[in-house]
């Protein structure tokens, strides 16, 4: 299968309890946005909390490498798009005004099953 125009869904269930577990889900969508893909990344369970303002940029998965917020960054300018389950949010004891800025599509659990039956590959991180 070609990788320009593929729909990509990357499922990130790992918040800052597992620095070390973080920047899977960002580096493989950055892959696939460079590879032309269609990427979007669904933040579900601890996710959420890597996108609460001010925890990116004080997390890093070892220590003197890059922070959260900069593979955020990256991410985002691949164009990959965000998705943030909102029944994850007070699992993280957060509100949709604890986000950060750039992220503005909240989705329902059911986003995840209609989303990952409408794309070519789902990777769950």
């Amino acid at each position: 299968m070609n990788p320009q125009g593929a729909k990509v869904l990357i499922v990130a269930t790992t918040g800052p309890e597992a620095p070390q577990r973080f920047p899977a889900p960002f580096l493989f969508a950055q892959a696939a946005a460079q590879l032309g893909s269609d990427v979007s990344i669904n933040f579900v369970l601890q996710a959420p909390l890597l996108l609460k303002h001010g925890v990116a940029q004080r997390l890093y998965a070892k220590e003197g490498g890059r922070s959260a917020r900069e593979f955020i960054d990256d991410t985002l300018a691949a164009g990959v798009k965000f998705f943030v389950c909102d029944a994850a949010l007070p699992l993280c004891d957060m509100t949709p005004d604890d986000l950060i800025e750039e992220v503005d599509n909240l989705v329902g659990p059911a986003f995840l099953i209609t989303r990952g039956l409408e794309s070519d590959l789902v990777l769950n991180f």
